[in-house]
């Protein structure tokens, strides 16, 4: 019985944020923008693009804190922390040195969210284009509430078939039996349902895509 409860509750909990597929790849376009600037020894030129229209783009780098100091017999602990710096607004052209590069884009619905991203960055000149993220949050209308009652009162409806059905068979009595199928019927139907509800007024997730190809 704490099993079908505790399942009843989780698939409920899980259709709060539904998760949809990933946005399309990015077609491999280099936007307009001059890259004929003459490019320091020891660095790479980067093209970034948004597919969404232009978005701030941050440089993430990492900080190491000493927590603790070192002795002679123990070596101190250290802790890494983010620190982000505005590097350019989409398109734009970035020369950096060579080497992996994290770089910071906006989450589409969701303001003040970043979402990070592994670029490397070689001798040879390359475009990044990314589709951003999106995250929607829905307006909780009368479905979500009544699928959130109809998800409760399935799942113990549901709970209470399981319990009644099988000492209805062995007993052999019928209107246990009875009593177990329909509570077990009903209770499914009400917790799909409810479940269903939700998620078509839940909080949508739609991560992002990109595409890293060398400029023609």
């Amino acid at each position: 019985m704490a099993l079908l409860v505790a399942l009843s509750v989780a698939l409920s909990g899980a259709a709060c944020v539904r998760r949809l597929p990933p946005a399309p790849t990015p077609a491999a376009r280099v936007p307009a923008v001059d890259t004929r600037a003459p490019l320091a020894a020891g660095h790479g030129r980067l093209v970034i693009d948004v597919v969404d229209g232009p978005a701030l783009i941050d440089r993430v780098r990492m900080i190491a804190t000493q927590v603790t100091p070192s002795t002679e017999q123990a070596r101190g602990s250290v802790v890494f922390g983010e620190a982000a710096e505005p590097l350019c607004q989409s398109p734009c052209v970035t020369d950096v040195p060579l080497g992996n590069l994290l770089l910071s884009f906006p989450v589409v619905g969701n303001p003040g969210a970043r979402e990070i991203e592994l670029v490397h960055v070689g001798p040879e000149a390359t475009v990044y284009r990314r589709s951003l993220s999106e995250y929607r949050v829905k307006k909780k209308g009368a479905r979500r509430v009544l699928g959130i009652i109809a998800t409760a009162l399935g799942g113990a409806a549901v709970t209470t078939g399981v319990v009644l059905l099988p000492i209805g068979l062995d007993r052999d009595s019928d209107g246990l039996t009875t009593a177990g199928a329909i509570s077990l019927g009903a209770g499914a139907v009400a917790l799909a349902w409810g479940i269903w509800a939700i998620r078509r007024d839940a909080t949508t997730y739609r991560p992002g895509s990109a595409l890293h190809f060398s400029l023609p």
